[in-house]
């Protein structure tokens, strides 16, 4: 499955089995444990510190993250935005695997994406 995390998209074999052996190594927690919320949350923090840093979310960690999102929460796309206020309220949205792939191709063949557009289609 694909997922989108704020402009990256990924690609997620299996995104239960992913969270399943690399839960440990992420830090989050026994996702048994976790609630929606308390997932969110930890997304929400290590996006936030990678951000405040200026450093770029590695793909191998939106992939860890995304695993993470879509077992707690079902959505296959994620948006982390911050606000003027500093904080930082997340957009969750299941969008048809064919629009992520298209967005896809688009991207590797250097075209225009505007995901602005598909989070107000989303909305």
């Amino acid at each position: 499955m694909l997922f989108l995390f704020n402009d990256r998209i990924v690609e997620l074999d299996s995104p239960e089995a992913r969270l399943s052996s690399r839960w440990r190594s992420l830090g989050c927690g026994d996702p048994a444990g976790l609630m929606a919320r308390d997932a969110l949350e930890f997304v929400q923090r290590v996006w936030r510190e990678h951000d405040d840093d200026g450093m770029q979310l590695d793909a191998e960690l939106i992939c860890d993250l995304g695993a993470l999102i879509v077992a707690k929460t079902g959505a296959n796309a994620a948006l982390f935005q911050s606000k003027r206020n500093g904080r930082c309220e997340p957009r969750l949205t299941v969008l048809p695997e064919a629009i992520l792939a298209a967005l896809m191709v688009q991207r590797a063949a250097g075209g225009p994406v505007d995901l602005g557009e598909v989070w107000r289609e989303a909305a």
